[in-house]
């Protein structure tokens, strides 16, 4: 028997408008599969559909991992 594969989950846009960076409080946009601060340019992952709205794991702009 071939085992499932979990469903993947993706992040519901519907609540960005409730999301505010961490760091300096600014507007967070979905940019690819990241939240992106509009003031202070952090990127947070998202990951199995959860940001992760931690400073230390911010990304700054321009860095691609």
């Amino acid at each position: 028997m071939a085992p499932e594969s979990a469903p993947k989950l993706e992040f519901a846009v519907s609540v960005l408008d409730q999301l505010a960076c961490p760091a300096c409080f600014g507007a967070l946009s979905l940019e690819e599969s990241r939240l992106a601060c509009a003031v202070c340019r952090r990127m947070y992952p998202i990951v199995d559909g959860i940001p992760v709205l931690i400073v230390e794991r911010a990304e700054a702009a321009g860095k691609i991992s």
